[in-house]
């Protein structure tokens, strides 16, 4: 098949899931062409594998120019499939392929927020003109299958996974640069805060630790240090070992220095991108109980898993953790083995052959 991906990337970190799998699909034989914007860290890398690079990507949400030029070159090139992965993609792209005999594939992270009762749903995820919706959980998918109760279900399962070699060889931060101790138990969360991140819950679990060990707490993310969070940290015994690193473009560094990765989120979780890199680098998790973060924790043999905005029981986690190294050892241990075995990108260049497969010959 002949595919046009219409996606951004600039950010190579952010990305890098998704472009590795071109990558390797075009290294299988996928005739592939990507629509990106200028200075896209990863152009090299896609003309090393064979890729051709447009920076071209649409700048709006509504232009007929950019419309009618992405309808140009459908026709010229005769592409079997696109690929939309973002609401500029989409609004442009499902214009464009009106009438055209290529097969029209969207992409979707996270779960909710579309409704059937939704007028503006029918722009994007409902429009008739999806053949195939890819989604990374089963979770996102259950959600979108709820929305077409009197239609055809164009959902597809496409996890976006990752490769262990890419986690080899990071070197850590140098931790005491932010003042802390080298003796320190480091427990890390990667995040911009958001409403759903639930940050006040780690905030409290942070006074409420009890251990022989120096427990510090680094937030690395946008946002982490707002207002209410500082008000939160006020009045706590903890407020002198809970470091905000603010945003740090290689957060991978900071992982490899600390000892336990958290994710306190309360919902509006996909497949947790940092929660899967930290446990590729050997840091057990503490997650919450929600679905997306069991696609990535199925069980408590692979980190601990507490309730909804607990911090008691995030508290007793951290603890138990600092105090029993062979317990952090085997919880590392075993949620590194789940990400290599169920989240490998070997899994998802599988599952993106069958759906090409399937969608053989109906372009």
């Amino acid at each position: 098949m002949k595919v046009l991906v219409v996606s951004d990337y600039r950010p190579t970190n952010g990305v890098r899931p998704e472009a590795e799998l071109f990558i390797r699909l075009a290294r299988e034989g996928l005739q592939v062409d990507v629509m990106t914007y200028p200075g896209a860290d990863y152009q090299a890398r896609f003309e090393e594998a064979g890729i051709r690079v447009m920076t071209s990507h649409p700048r709006t949400k509504f232009s007929r120019g950019e419309t009618r030029a992405l309808r140009d070159l459908l026709i010229r090139e005769r592409y079997d499939a696109l690929h939309l992965f973002n609401s500029r993609a989409m609004q442009h792209g499902l214009r464009a392929a009106r009438g055209l005999p290529v097969v029209v594939l969207a992409y979707r992270g996270y779960a909710g927020n579309v409704y059937w009762w939704d007028p503006s749903a029918y722009l994007k995820y409902l429009h008739p003109r999806i053949d195939g919706i890819l989604c990374i959980t089963r979770e996102i998918q259950k959600s979108l299958q709820r929305q077409f109760w009197f239609r055809r279900d164009p959902t597809l399962l496409v996890t976006k996974g990752h490769d262990p070699a890419w986690y080899k060889g990071i070197p850590a931060a140098s931790l005491q640069d932010l003042g802390i101790p080298e003796d320190a138990f480091v427990v890390i969360s990667v995040a911009n805060s958001r409403p759903f991140k639930d940050i006040p819950t780690l905030l409290k679990a942070a006074g409420l630790v009890r251990s022989e060990r120096p427990i510090y707490w680094l937030l690395v993310g946008k946002g982490m240090d707002s207002p209410r969070h500082m008000r939160i940290l006020r009045d706590s015994p903890a407020r002198d070992r809970v470091i905000f690193a603010g945003f740090q473009p290689d957060p991978l560094r900071f992982m490899a220095a600390s000892q336990v990765i958290v994710n306190c989120s309360v919902g509006g979780e996909g497949l947790n991108k940092t929660l899967i890199e930290g446990m590729s680098l050997g840091l057990p998790a503490i997650v919450t109980d929600i679905p997306g973060n069991r696609e990535i924790v199925p069980s408590d043999a692979e980190g601990v898993i507490i309730p909804l905005r607990d911090p008691q029981a995030l508290a007793a986690a951290v603890s138990r953790y600092a105090a029993d190294e062979a317990f952090r050892q085997e919880r590392a241990n075993a949620g590194r083995q789940y990400i290599q075995s169920a989240l490998h990108i070997d899994r998802s260049v599988e599952q993106m052959l069958q759906i090409y497969q399937s969608f053989a010959g109906r372009s």
